[in-house]
């Protein structure tokens, strides 16, 4: 018999700064997911950013092993170190699982990783409350109660000799229910990981493998341009103007630039006396609406003089740029 793989599922990483596939992040496997990939012949392949779940299959296409109803996990590790430049993101360290409709995944849930003790601060001063730590399963495991006698601020849990997985905190009061989610694994707690994946396998999987995709979007800001002018004429200076000619040719959406002189620069702006010498004309070209980062640089945002362009591509924040301020200097003889 030829041993032959095929694909289970696919996780891809994408992101709305790069043109393709976002390769910032590597899959770590942990350990219970490693036995269970080779318990269920399974194979797990990382090409070109994207995560391929295989199973080995007979001569007929058939899993040779079904693992349908089993959750296997990943860990997400940040590879980009200039990733948060480039990324507007609002849920610090997600967790990405599937869905009830088992082919797609469900809207990340923010949790925070903890290794076998943690501690876990009450979110509300009001008591009494009754503080327990619940299982992936949901089963209680521990349940701690404080009153106004023996008040505190914080309780302690120990899940030595629990499995890895999703556990919620929560706190019964005599109003209402709260609940705060952490993720248990003390392996991937020590690589620093980014977040988690979790994909419960379907029997759907081995005829039509989903393909699953993270998706993050790029960050957007204000482009503001300062020009820094040496040798010019007030009147020179003020025929300078900053203008995205390309617009069209890209077909995307014009950006059109405010120019503020640096009379009027707010607390927002950087002064003017940091980034030029005595004699020179400052002035700044904002962008009306905020901008999203991309990889590839916009073409054709120009400045000029009197309709003269004396640059044809204006710089754009890059990975390594922390804020969209561009200083541009230029002179006279």
């Amino acid at each position: 018999m030829i041993t032959s793989f095929r694909i289970l599922f696919t996780i891809n990483v994408a992101h709305g700064y790069y043109s393709d596939n976002c390769r910032d992040f590597d899959f770590i496997v942990p350990a219970d997911t490693g036995g269970k990939l080779r318990n269920g012949k399974l194979l797990a392949k990382v090409r070109d950013g994207m995560l391929y779940v295989l199973y080995e299959a007979d001569d007929a296409g058939a899993a040779l092993i079904k693992m349908t109803g089993a959750s296997l996990r990943f860990g997400l590790k940040l590879r980009n170190p200039l990733f948060g430049n480039i990324t507007d993101f609002s849920v610090p360290t997600p967790l990405y699982r599937n869905s009830l409709t088992a082919g797609s995944l469900a809207p990340a849930m923010e949790v925070a990783m903890t290794g076998r003790l943690f501690s876990h601060a009450v979110t509300k001063s009001d008591r009494p409350v009754t503080v327990t730590v619940n299982a992936p399963t949901g089963q209680p495991l521990q349940a701690e109660s404080i009153t106004a006698d023996n008040d505190r601020s914080t309780v302690s849990f120990d899940l030595t000799g629990q499995t890895p997985g999703l556990y919620m905190v929560t706190e019964q009061y005599p109003y209402g229910l709260e609940t705060v989610p952490y993720y248990f694994d003390a392996e991937l707690l020590q690589d620093g990981i980014f977040g988690m994946v979790e994909i419960r396998i379907d029997s759907g999987f081995y005829n039509l493998p989903p393909s699953f995709t993270i998706n993050f979007n790029a960050k957007q800001e204000t482009i503001k341009y300062y020009l820094v002018a040496s040798n010019h004429t007030a009147s020179e200076f003020n025929h300078l103007a900053v203008v995205d000619n390309g617009f069209s040719e890209e077909g995307r959406s014009r950006i059109n630039f405010t120019r503020i002189p640096s009379s009027s620069f707010t607390s927002d702006e950087i002064p003017s006396g940091m980034i030029a010498k005595t004699g020179d004309r400052v002035v700044l070209f904002k962008s009306q609406t905020v901008v999203a980062r991309h990889e590839k640089a916009r073409k054709k945002i120009q400045l000029s003089r009197n309709g003269d362009v004396l640059i044809k591509h204006l710089p754009q924040p890059g990975a390594d740029k922390t804020s969209g301020d561009m200083i541009i200097h230029i002179s006279r003889p």
